[in-house]
């Protein structure tokens, strides 16, 4: 009888190696970016062109940990710019435009660690996981009904100097954002790095056209926290 207690005890007590709450900040990499594209109405076309590098993301996350599975809960933003030019029968070869892309994602995912493993330098480190579900909100990509929403009907005959761009363009934004939800997969590995309870997770989400004529992405998302 000593014996399985002892046993249960050590059980218990190794199902709490990693503390039971915590929370922290997140960043890392969104793995997939827009594509080039075109759009042409009438005598206007808009071209907007590939990403030159990744959109960066960021956020916050707080998780619950109970005898090996978490279930943790996350807000993250992405940010990235690309280019596109604006060409009509006046202006045929315009200078490209820089312009920003952002998402707003929140998501909940559940996790089991899979093998602890030993990593020289980290006390504590196991693989890890897990599947989930979000919700996501994307901007548009720059289109002849964006610039027609900024500048009037008439393109060929523009005015940008007398126009409200600023406000249009809010106004626009929040009429078109491109709403998606969808779940998704990852795995990724936690340690403990100096007083941080620190996970790097690999994660592909299945939503559509979050980034435009895609069905889905890849992010790489470094988190750093306490626990408790």
């Amino acid at each position: 009888m000593k014996k399985l207690l002892v046993v249960s005890t050590f059980m218990v007590l190794h199902s709490f190696a990693f503390a039971l709450v915590g929370f922290g900040f997140q960043g890392g990499t969104d793995m997939t970016k827009l594509g080039a594209s075109s759009h042409t109405d009438g005598l206007v076309t808009v071209n907007s062109f590939e990403m030159e590098s990744n959109p960066t993301n960021f956020g916050g996350y707080a998780f619950v940990d109970l005898f090996g599975y978490a279930l943790e809960g996350e807000a993250d933003l992405g940010v990235g710019i690309y280019n596109f030019e604006f060409a009509n029968p006046i202006i045929p070869n315009p200078d490209p435009i820089e312009f920003g892309w952002a998402r707003a994602s929140y998501a909940v995912t559940l996790k089991k660690n899979l093998m602890d493993i030993s990593i020289p330098f980290l006390a504590e480190a196991a693989l890890n996981a897990g599947a989930g579900f979000g919700a996501h909100v994307s901007t548009p990509r720059a289109n002849v009904g964006m610039v027609k929403a900024l500048l009037g009907d008439n393109l060929t005959d523009v005015n940008a100097e007398a126009a409200d761009l600023e406000g249009q363009l809010v106004d626009y934004f929040e009429e078109n954002m491109i709403e998606a939800s969808g779940v998704h997969l990852q795995a990724g590995l936690r340690f403990k790095l100096l007083t941080f309870d620190t996970h790097a997770n690999l994660r592909y989400t299945m939503a559509e056209n979050v980034y435009d004529g895609s069905n889905g992405f890849m992010q790489f998302i470094i988190k750093l926290g306490f626990a408790f």
